[in-house]
């Protein structure tokens, strides 16, 4: 059987060439032929994201053996099939085959070559390297010869939650119809069912349902909601459709299918002791679609720490440092599979509407996290979503996640954390996030009752009334005038380190005491530095990639108001902190049942 099919470049997905092959520069490739053309004396190197193998992967978490590299070619080349890895800074590279291949002139040829990868480690590739010119290369594949008859069964549900990503929806609906559900040769034909939970309620049902893809309205509570929703649908249906695994997937991605195709192969080869495995997908971003942001996370106790962030997959060097394997704590639901069984009347995700629930329940089910090469999906960059909201969500989540699982901070080391949080939005002019950081802390202190009690989507209103509006520059009242170099001067600034400096902005505040000395500024909603707001009376806070923004002006009364709620809050803090945690751990369990869900969604 296939493992993995070796890809091309696509419109549709990704035309990152060096994350697929690497070529000299007289060899070219076609996109719309899906094939490489190459003079004599080019090459092409598949020792790349997609069209490697994770030796140690395969044969670690499944009873695969040995390997077969197929290419189809024409004309003549010398293959060398190649094993690589990452020793420290140096890379050890084994040829385990060399030959010259050939076709007579206008046939088509095959090439395969076996090999046992039990003892290996590291990445399988190949090189091709032409000997005649038109030579050309058309794809191929990784196989196994292990017998269907061994083969765990599998069918797969796509749980996907949406809220208004109509275009992403359709578009990877789109990509997994053509790519398995409507096509008779694929290993997925039948073993793919695609689950929709429209929180929005408005995805055109009727014409985007079909015999495996399954759209329900849902109530709008957020990324939990949406998610368990499906989860619920999913496993209403199990038994009738063989369902045996489910992947929950965000909306706003790019899917890659093959990353679909080779979740199922290692699910239907694991080893005994793995198949109760997660498989994770990497994240890739889509403005620059060959650069990772994240492969697993540690929780950390909400200190979170992004695996192998940063990586540019175009180099074999960060594809073979990917190979290493760390210890993550869960994976993000961009892309995130797992057994059905996980699934049960009492093991739901939490009811917190939105950052945090992927994270809670990873760290309550996930023992094994698999990933790989070539398992991803396109996301935006997090920098690109900002939401003033979030703020309310980001500590009262993390703190519900850290009593489940016995990750208490320290109340002291809690009070610091709380204090910079709020004093940071204080020092940016944004008050009323610095107002929705100490609301989720209070909301937490409240206790599991109150939660149990809330309506999510009420509550979420009323939180997003409470932020910063997004708009459009041409829309902020009052006008503003965007200028880009001040922007741009902006994300150039960087903190001012000086014993004076530090000294200064902490006494005032960020100079809020203090005069103002100019009268407006610009800086980026994500990452804007304290020295760019100091004495500045007005503040566009701007997101580039969306075009809007929204207006901060100096307060000094509203900051005074802000520290005096936090003056509070740090005594009930002090007086609540551990019996709310506690209340969390004990009494807790009724909000991830079946029949809480059920009320929380009114299904």
């Amino acid at each position: 059987m296939i493992i993995q099919n070796l890809l091309f470049p696509s419109f549709e997905t990704c035309m990152e060439q060096e994350m697929y092959f690497r070529l000299a520069e007289e060899t070219e490739f076609f996109p719309d032929e899906k094939i490489i053309t190459f003079t004599e004396d080019g090459y092409a190197y598949f020792d790349t994201y997609f069209n490697s193998l994770s030796i140690e992967k395969w044969t670690k978490y499944t009873n695969v053996k040995n390997v077969s590299l197929s290419i189809a070619f024409s004309g003549r080349f010398t293959i060398k099939v190649v094993r690589k890895e990452k020793l420290m800074d140096r890379i050890a590279v084994e040829i385990l085959h060399e030959e010259i291949i050939s076709t007579e002139e206008g046939e088509k040829g095959t090439f395969s070559f076996e090999t046992d990868i039990t003892n290996m480690r590291g990445m399988l590739c190949f090189e091709l390297f032409a000997l005649e010119d038109g030579s050309e290369y058309y794809g191929g594949s990784y196989n196994t010869d292990i017998p269907d008859s061994d083969l765990n069964k599998v069918k797969l549900a796509i749980d996907i939650c949406t809220y208004r990503r109509e275009q992403f929806v359709e578009n990877n609906l789109k990509l997994i119809s053509s790519s398995f559900l409507n096509n008779n040769d694929s290993f997925l034909k039948d073993k793919l069912e695609v689950f929709i939970s429209d929180n929005a309620k408005t995805l055109d049902i009727d014409r985007l349902s079909d015999t495996n893809i399954h759209i329900v309205q849902n109530k709008n509570a957020g990324g939990a909601g949406g998610f368990t929703r499906g989860m619920i649908e999913i496993f209403n249906a199990k038994e009738k459709l063989g369902i045996t695994h489910i992947l929950v997937m965000d909306d706003d991605i790019v899917i890659e299918p093959e990353s679909i195709y080779r979740t199922c192969v290692m699910f239907a080869l694991a080893k005994e002791a793995y198949k109760d495995a997660f498989i994770g997908g990497a994240m890739l971003r889509l403005d620059d679609r060959y650069r990772q942001t994240e492969s697993g996370a540690t929780w950390n106790s909400g200190y979170l720490v992004s695996l192998k962030g940063g990586l540019d997959l175009r180099t074999m060097d960060a594809c073979l440092f990917n190979e290493i394997e760390e210890t993550p704590q869960f994976n993000a639901w961009w892309y995130c599979a797992f057994p059905v069984d996980v699934v049960t009347e009492s093991n739901l995700p939490m009811p917190i509407f939105i950052r945090g629930d992927d994270v809670e329940y990873g760290l309550r089910n996930m023992k094994h996290l698999i990933l790989m090469n070539g398992i991803c999906v396109w996301h935006e960059p997090f920098e690109n979503k900002y939401s003033s909201f979030l703020s309310y969500y980001i500590l009262r989540n993390r703190l519900i996640d850290n009593s489940l699982h016995n990750m208490t901070i320290p109340v002291k080391e809690f009070l610091r954390l709380m204090y910079c949080s709020v004093h940071d939005e204080v020092r940016l002019y944004r008050y009323k996030n610095a107002h929705l950081l100490m609301q989720g802390v209070e909301d937490f202190l409240k206790g599991v009752d109150w939660l149990k009690q809330q309506d999510g989507e009420k509550l979420h209103q009323q939180i997003m009334q409470q932020g910063y509006k997004m708009q459009y520059i041409e829309d902020i009242e009052p006008r503003v005038t965007f200028v880009y170099p001040l922007y741009e001067q902006s994300l150039r600034d960087g903190p001012d380190t000086s014993l004076k400096a530090r000294i200064v902005n902490k006494l005032t505040t960020n100079a809020h005491c203090l005069s103002a000395k100019r009268g407006y500024n610009i800086v980026p909603t994500v990452g804007a530095q304290q020295t760019s707001v100091r004495r500045t009376d007005l503040i566009l806070n701007y997101d580039f990639s969306s075009r809007k923004g929204f207006l901060t002006p100096r307060d000094p009364k509203e900051a005074k108001v802000c520290l005096k709620r936090l003056a509070k809050l740090n005594k009930l803090v002090k007086k609540n902190y551990y019996k709310a945690i506690k209340d969390y751990a004990e009494n807790s369990s009724e909000l991830r049942s079946l029949d809480y869900w059920k009320r929380y969604l009114d299904i």
